[in-house]
């Protein structure tokens, strides 16, 4: 009985242990989840985020739907370059819209074509004007400028307000005034200055007419920011040219020497006390370039100059001889020689009848 009850309870916990791993072992091969497993994950899943909604863009506005022009086709903007050469060549204004601002300046509009204006274009009052150099408030606004730059090629147009300004400014100044000015920049060739109470207009002093001695750089004389007067000398509104003077501003040094000279008019074909004078006369009257050369006045005094005439360009020049107390004005034709040949040429002379 023993040994019997042994054996059955044996068998009982065999048969417990047989199904509990049966059990199991059907968990893990079944397809469904294991209901801890589900447990598990039910507790881990964070709610769901709701999904966003689309959203359609609205319609644009009657004034938007006029702004989306389609793209233009290449004859129409070749054509639009052309009318803009065409206006930089005949110096009219063209009108364009301002689209927007970047660093450098605006960028307006000029039919189907961009164009872009630089700061250093702009009104000089506009940019006054604006706080800071902000120019957004004209987002929108037409504009009069000049074409500067049109080249359909290189897809460029470089348009200026200031010269607009410039040549309306310049319309009221005459040749003969007097301007005061602020020199801007100097360069080999000249300094440029800005008028005063015009600031959107600059003028060219040449090297030549800066000082009445003679220079080798503009910088000896004058210096930016330096305040200068000076004499206008020509205006060009039409291509915004403004050339002025300032040794114009005072009497050229040789001119003040001679008239204070007492001076006789010559008369035709006499003779003069000074042999050296009638030897100049002759020397000049047998080099080489030399039509004719005939005295004009006679006065007391001086050695030999050239002097500026508006008769060089019919190759006629005006020479003055003084040596000892006599000087006497000679009328030099050379219509083959420059004015610094005929320079060279007195001097050589000169210098030949000074040492008999």
């Amino acid at each position: 009985m023993r040994a019997s009850w042994g054996a059955t309870a044996e068998s009982t916990v065999l048969t417990s242990r047989t199904r509990s791993m049966t059990k199991l072992v059907g968990c893990f091969w079944s397809r469904r989840t294991a209901p801890r497993v589900l447990a598990a994950q039910a507790s881990k899943r964070s709610p769901e985020a709701p999904l966003p909604q689309l959203t359609r863009p609205k319609p644009a506005s009657a004034a938007q739907q006029a702004q989306a022009q389609p793209p233009a086709s290449p004859a129409v903007i070749t054509d639009a370059y052309k009318r803009a050469s065409d206006a930089k060549a005949r110096c009219e204004t063209v009108d364009v819209k301002v689209v927007s601002q970047n660093e450098g300046g605006v960028i307006v509009q000029y039919g189907p074509v961009r164009g872009f204006i630089p700061y250093n274009q702009m009104d000089p009052a506009r940019l006054r004007a604006c706080a800071n150099g902000d120019l957004s408030t004209l987002t929108g606004q037409q504009l009069k400028a000049r074409v500067v730059t049109a080249d359909a090629s290189r897809k460029e147009l470089v348009l200026s307000e200031r010269q607009v300004a410039a040549a309306e400014a310049l319309r009221r100044i005459e040749p003969g005034a007097v301007l005061t000015c602020v020199v801007t920049a100097v360069e080999d060739y000249g300094a440029f200055v800005q008028v005063k109470g015009m600031p959107e207009v600059v003028g060219l002093v040449h090297k030549s007419e800066v000082s009445w001695d003679r220079i080798m750089t503009v910088d000896q004389v004058v210096s930016i920011g330096q305040e200068v007067v000076a004499k206008v000398l020509s205006v060009d509104a039409n291509n915004v040219r403004l050339t002025l003077s300032m040794k114009q501003m005072s009497t050229d040094p040789l001119r003040l020497s001679l008239d204070g000279l007492a001076w006789e008019v010559a008369a035709p074909g006499a003779a003069y006390g000074d042999v050296r004078v009638q030897g100049l006369i002759e020397a000049l009257s047998t080099s080489v370039g030399v039509d004719s050369v005939a005295p004009t006045r006679v006065a007391q005094e001086l050695e030999v100059y050239l002097v500026r005439s508006d008769r060089e360009a019919d190759g006629q020049y005006t020479a003055v001889a003084r040596m000892g107390v006599s000087a006497t004005e000679l009328e030099l034709r050379a219509a083959e020689l420059s004015r610094e040949q005929v320079k060279q040429l007195l001097q050589r002379v000169a210098s030949r009848i000074a040492a008999q």
